[in-house]
């Protein structure tokens, strides 16, 4: 990345006034439009539940406060 050119492209903005900056705002959401993000089921994962059928992992606030006093002594 060039910080140069980055830092002048600041200081020109920082010296427009509002309506200036606006105009600037909306080009750059026209030009550069916000992309949907797929998101994933997590329910079709293969990770989840897998530790349902674990005795020791019914409570699992439990567990992890076992797990850290255990390790952390």
């Amino acid at each position: 990345m060039n910080t140069k050119l980055l830092d002048s492209l600041i200081q020109i903005i920082n010296s427009l006034n509002d309506e200036e900056k606006k105009i600037i705002s909306q080009n750059i959401t026209t030009s550069f439009p916000v992309q949907q993000n797929n998101s994933i089921n997590l329910e079709n994962e293969p990770f989840i539940g897998m530790w349902k059928d674990r005795k020791d992992m019914e409570d699992s606030n439990q567990w992890l406060r076992q797990l850290r006093q255990n390790q952390w002594k």
